[in-house]
Order: structure tokens, then C-alpha cells, then sequence
């Protein structure tokens, strides 16, 4: 007599439900990063400055800030799909409204509509893959997930450096039709709603605080260096943060349907996680942020050309999203995080190589060897936040994950920018106090160059001021160039810093933060 043990199925993954949400926050990454090579000529054809077309990017950041942690309440009340389809609708209404607009003005109040829409899309999407896979491959989803976190600011300076040079800059934002209207018609079809609660009310009053709070700090990270970080509007608005900030923590936890469950909080892995995930989300922005102006700056790269330089990073981050997904999937967080961030560290560091001289392939090897280990780091950090916490507190774990992410970016490029302005000018005080003409080595280099421009038909007094002229250059360049290694080195610290935390990551204390945190809501209901 034969007798079979019936093999358990194999979960599989949703594929076309994932590829329909992957498409809607791919849409939202992108924006984030393919506007800024446009700035400087909508600056002309707006006819503004620069501090005032900032402001193109500044609101879209601000109004995503805000509105991200209402994204677990909007889920809970109306459902991950309705939500989802509402808030990729507002966003290519925005997008479209962005591509006609005829003035700044017009332009910034596109962009708020914009964000709106953008904003919710990333933290819902993240909770619609949460509640689409089955829980042993979640990693494999959150993965392919990731490709959208890591693709869309990648690939946007590269893709708006192709549609500036090939059509206009209105085609920025008229990209995003298309792709937004594909992607309402297909959700329909491939996203089931959810439960709906109508019961629980609306949390007005901690909206405004953590609304408040979320701008006035998003608003001091992008504008600290410009006003200066000791400026009284710089501290007043930190302060404002600081106190709706704690009004907003005693108010959510005296409140029946609290605007963001502060419960997660209380869990050490989520926690953790998120740490751990800014600083490296700051050491990834970081980069991004500086390698465009050492590029166009001090290497003299196009901006098409300087998107290029970074694809292979994309590309190499895109693909072992995945892969470290699957990883987490089979042995955690643990293993593929502390190896994914001692690369990251390692070739930051190499970073320091960095020169006046450093050639196009070079700098392009270098961005795509270290993307190796944030590739492997990100997404399974990330996830043990999610699998630490019970399915009721998914959205509000998907919410508080990515208002973190969208501090911690700002935070990384405030921060880079704040090393690169005063470390440009200590460098240069240096040098202008070693190249003087006490120096016999300054004083012969500018005898030489002197003497060339003579050579070239320029009489004497002219030649000695264009000599100067010259080494003030070098002078000025040389010290843009040892800020930015003093920027990569700052990064290396705080990408240092990340590792105790990891171990906090583990399979044993991730799921056994899950399940002490689902015992405690079972014991509150």
C-alpha cells in the first residue's frame, strides 16, 4: 500500500499586484530627484533666483512631510486601494498642472497638489505590499518594492538631464501622465480593498501637531544653511518642532484612535530599525548630493553626463534589492545588514581617493562597488520594522518607517551641505595662508604662469593679474575639492555609528518583538 505525505504548497508572490504598486512609488521616487537638474533653467524662463525656484523643491518636501503620517489613519478609514488610487489621481493632477504652469507662483502651488499625492503613494504602497505577501516572502516583496526607493532618485537626474536636452522641461512633470493614468486603470483590476473601519474619528488635533512639527523641522533642515543654523528663525522653528513634537506624543497617548499608534514605539526593533535606516539613508543621500557638484563643478561633467556617472550605482543597488529580500526571507535581517553596512563603510572610506584628477570610468566603478552594500542594507533593515510589529500595526509601522526616511534624506543633504560650506572656506584660509608671497614655491608658479601669458601676446601688469587670477582659482577649487572629502569622511561616522544598532535585528528578537507586541494588543482590546 502506497501512502504520499502531501507536500506544502509553495506561497507565491502576486506579481502583477506588486508590479502595479512598485509602478505608482517608482512615479513618486522619481519626482523627488528629476526636477532638480531643471532648476536652473526654469530659472530663466521664470525669470527668478535661485533661493526662490528652491522653493519648487522645498514645497514638495514640506507638503510629503505633512502629510505621509495621515497615511495609517486614510488606510484604516477608507481602505489601502481607495487610498492609493485617490492619492496617484492627485498626483497626476498635480503633475499635469506642474507641466502647464506659467509662473513660479503657479509652479509651487502644482507641486503642493503634487505632493499630496506623492506623499501618501510611498507609505501606502508600502502597506499594500505588507498585506499582499505572505509573511515568508515578505523580504523577496519588500525587495522588489525597493527597487522604486532606489531607482526613482537615481535614475531621475539622468532621465531629466535627457528630457531637458531632447524636448522641454514642462516633459519633467508630463512624464508622469501616462505612467499615473496606466497605473489608476490597473489597480481596479489587480488591488483588492480592504477592511474598512468608519467607526474611528478623524485626530485633528494631532495632525496639527505632528504637522507642525514635521514642517517646521523639514523646513530648517533645507533652509539652515541659507539663513544660518544659529539664525533666531533657524532656532525658533526647531523649537516649534521640539514642543508639537512632545504636545503630539502626550496627545496620541491619551486619545482612544490615536493619528499614529505610539505603541511601535515601544517596541526595540522597530526602533532600531529605523535608527539604523536613517543614518543610512544619510550616508546614500549623502552621496547623491555631493557627486553632482563635484562633477559639474569641479570635473566640468554635463548634468546628462553626471546622471550617467551614477546609473551603474542605480542599476547595481536595483538589482540586489531582491536578493537581499530574499535573503532576509530565509535568515533575517542580521547577516545581510552587517555585511551590506561594513561595505558601505569600507568604500565610502575609499571614497577619500577622490581628486581634482579622478577620471570618468574610475568615479563611475567606485559609486557602483559601494552601491553593493547599500543594495544589501537598506531593504532588510527596513523590513525587520515591518515584521517586528502585529498586521494591525502595519500601516502605522509603514507611516512612521517613512516619515523617518523623508527626515532622514533632508537631514543627510542638510548636513552635507552645512560640511561643504565651512569646510570650503577653513580650506581655503588654509591655502591662501600657505600660498602667499612669502612661499617660493607660490612665488615661482606665478613667475611661470606670468611668463606664458607674456609669451601669448599679454603685456606685463596684465599678465601678473590674470597669474593671480589663476592661482585664486586653483585656490578656491582645491578647497571645494578637500570639503568634499571632509563630507565623505562625515559620512563614514555616521554610517559607523549604524552598526551597534544592527544587532538589535536578529530573527530570534524580531519575531519575538512581533509577538510580545501582538500579546499586548490582545491584552488592551
Amino acid at each position: 500500500m502506497n501512502s504520499s505525505i502531501p507536500l506544502k504548497e509553495e506561497a507565491k508572490l502576486p506579481v502583477l499586484p506588486l508590479t502595479v504598486v512598485v509602478i505608482g512609488a517608482f512615479m513618486s521616487f522619481l519626482d523627488s530627484s528629476i526636477v532638480n537638474v531643471a532648476l536652473p533653467h526654469m530659472m530663466s524662463v521664470f525669470g527668478v533666483s535661485s533661493s526662490d525656484m528652491q522653493w519648487v523643491l522645498t514645497a514638495y518636501m514640506l507638503t510629503s512631510g505633512i502629510v505621509i503620517p495621515t497615511s495609517a489613519f486614510l488606510c484604516e478609514r477608507f481602505g489601502h486601494r481607495r487610498v492609493y488610487i485617490v492619492s496617484l489621481i492627485i498626483f497626476t493632477i498635480g503633475s499635469a498642472l506642474c507641466g502647464i504652469s506659467w509662473s513660479l507662483n503657479m509652479i509651487i502651488a502644482s507641486r503642493i497638489i503634487q505632493a499630496i499625492g506623492g506623499g501618501l503613494i510611498i507609505p501606502v504602497s508600502m502597506a499594500i505590499v505588507y498585506n499582499l505577501a505572505p509573511r515568508e516572502k515578505m523580504g523577496t516583496a519588500m525587495g522588489i518594492w525597493g527597487l522604486a526607493a532606489i531607482l526613482g532618485p537615481s535614475v531621475g537626474p539622468t532621465l531629466g538631464g535627457y528630457l531637458l536636452d531632447t524636448l522641454s522641461w514642462e516633459w519633467i512633470f508630463f512624464v508622469n501622465l501616462p505612467i499615473g493614468l496606466i497605473t489608476i486603470l490597473l489597480c481596479p483590476f489587480y488591488l483588492k480593498e480592504t477592511t474598512i473601519n468608519k467607526k474611528i474619528n478623524f485626530d485633528m488635533l494631532g495632525t496639527l501637531f505632528i504637522a507642525v512639527s514635521c514642517f517646521s523641522l523639514l523646513l530648517a533642515l533645507s533652509k539652515g544653511t541659507e539663513w544660518g543654523w544659529k539664525s533666531q528663525s533657524i532656532i525658533s522653528l526647531l523649537l516649534v518642532c521640539l514642543f508639537t513634537l512632545a504636545a503630539f506624543i502626550v496627545w496620541e497617548g491619551s486619545i482612544a484612535n490615536p493619528l499614529i499608534d505610539i505603541r511601535v514605539f515601544k517596541n526595540k526593533v522597530v526602533v532600531s530599525s529605523m535608527i539604523s535606516m536613517s543614518l543610512i539613508t544619510i550616508g546614500m543621500m549623502g552621496v547623491i548630493f555631493i557627486i553632482p557638484i563635484y562633477a559639474e563643478n569641479l570635473l566640468g561633467y554635463s548634468p546628462l553626463k553626471t546622471g550617467i556617472i551614477m546609473m551603474p550605482m542605480a542599476l547595481v543597488s536595483a538589482f540586489l534589492m531582491p536578493v537581499s529580500g530574499k535573503i532576509y526571507d530565509k535568515y533575517g535581517a542580521f547577516y545581510v545588514g552587517i555585511i551590506g553596512v561594513l561595505i558601505a563603510i569600507i568604500t565610502t572610506y575609499n571614497l577619500k581617493a577622490l581628486s581634482l584628477d579622478t577620471s570618468y570610468s574610475n568615479l563611475q566603478i567606485m559609486l557602483a562597488v559601494r552601491s553593493i552594500g547599500f543594495g544589501l542594507a537598506l531593504m532588510p533593515i527596513s523590513n525587520a520594522a515591518m515584521g517586528a510589529v502585529p498586521e494591525a500595526l502595519a500601516p502605522t509601522a509603514s507611516a512612521v518607517v517613512n516619515t523617518v526616511r523623508q527626515v532622514a534624506s533632508s537631514l543627510g543633504i542638510a548636513i552635507m551641505n552645512y560640511v561643504l560650506v565651512v569646510k570650503q572656506a577653513y580650506h581655503q584660509d588654509v591655502l591662501h595662508d600657505l600660498i602667499n608671497y612669502g612661499s617660493f614655491t607660490a612665488c615661482q608658479a606665478i613667475n611661470r604662469l606670468q611668463a606664458l601669458l607674456m609669451s601669448m601676446g599679454t603685456d606685463s601688469p596684465s599678465a601678473n593679474i590674470q597669474a593671480l587670477g589663476i592661482i585664486k582659482g586653483l585656490i578656491v577649487r582645491q578647497g571645494a575639492m578637500d570639503s568634499i572629502i571632509d563630507s565623505i569622511m562625515t559620512l563614514v561616522f555616521m554610517l559607523l555609528i549604524t552598526v551597534p544598532f544592527i544587532f538589535f535585528l536578529t530573527p530570534k528578537k524580531v519575531e519575538g518583538a512581533r509577538l510580545r507586541q501582538q500579546k499586548q494588543l490582545e491584552e488592551d482590546i
